[in-house]
């Protein structure tokens, strides 16, 4: 009998539960978080989700949401839209609840690894994934598998310094809030009639990207970077710019074999959850 994988996808709108198998979504439940709650009232509403799609074919559950945490105890260190869990650790709650394998990573990293068993980054085993919203997260992926780092703390390429402040200060959607005034759609929408300056501004955020990138194959050199989150639906006026900003490296022989994806999931985050479970029980 094929093993079933459950991923839980917490937000603070909603918790979105679903079960899988090794290559595709069966079932998918969802259900209100209700973020002003405290914790163990919030979980009960996650055993509601995580119930609706479970049977005795699931051999494991995964869960991700937004924030610092260590993806061993699943302590949450620091989350910023959902109060009660700071501090709170929730696998092993959900283990005792289900008496199931539970892991537990943040949504960038489910996102990467997502993508890596279900999505665009398939056929690689090493690749960065990069999510591009209001800000900009990261998931580290070697062998398959998450590298969190000290206290989960790998991947938050957001955070790096960069030009003065930080990574995600200018290779995020907050280029066009912050420096333009306007947004991402409206610039788009102007870009894609061909108006100069909105064009321009796609390709300063594509060079922005593609520095960041090239930092990181100096220290990683992965087969492929994944590049999802809502500022990537401009990707047709991205890539070209961000192929030319990465091809800078210094070693064409690297960057000529690295490859740039679109991300290619609707909630990968969704599907990394489940996918948390193949990559550390199988």
């Amino acid at each position: 009998m094929s093993k079933l994988y459950i991923g839980v996808d917490i937000g603070g709108t909603s918790i979105v539960a679903a079960r899988f198998s090794a290559s595709k979504l069966i079932k998918r439940a969802e259900v209100p978080t209700g973020s002003d709650r405290p914790a163990m009232e919030i979980m009960e509403s996650l055993f509601e989700a995580i119930e609706k799609v479970m049977t005795k074919e699931v051999v494991g559950i995964g869960i991700g949401m937004p924030g610092f945490m260590n993806a061993e105890t699943g302590e949450i260190l620091q989350i910023n839209n959902i109060k009660s869990f700071n501090g709170f650790s929730i696998k092993p709650v959900v283990e005792k609840r289900f008496n199931l394998p539970t892991f537990q990573s943040n949504d960038a990293n489910c996102f990467a690894l997502g993508e890596t068993y279900y999505g665009a980054g398939k056929k690689y085993k090493n690749l960065v994934g990069i999510t591009l919203g209001t800000g900009l997260g990261g998931g580290i992926i070697l062998d398959r598998k998450i590298h969190t780092g000290l206290m989960g703390g790998a991947g938050e390429l957001g955070c790096i310094p960069f030009h003065g402040g930080i990574v995600e200060d200018i290779c995020s959607a907050a280029l066009f809030k912050n420096k333009y005034y306007t947004t991402g759609i409206e610039l788009y929408k102007k870009a894609k009639k061909g108006d100069q300056e909105s064009l321009a501004v796609f390709d300063e955020l594509a060079q922005n990207i593609g520095e960041l990138i090239r930092s990181v194959m100096y220290i990683l050199a992965p087969e492929a970077f994944v590049i999802g989150g809502s500022v990537s639906n401009s990707w047709d006026l991205l890539e070209k710019p961000l192929r030319k900003e990465v091809d800078k490296f210094l070693v064409p022989m690297i960057s000529n074999k690295t490859d740039l994806v679109r991300a290619e999931l609707d909630n990968a985050g969704l599907y990394g959850a489940a996918a948390l479970c193949i990559s550390q029980m199988n």
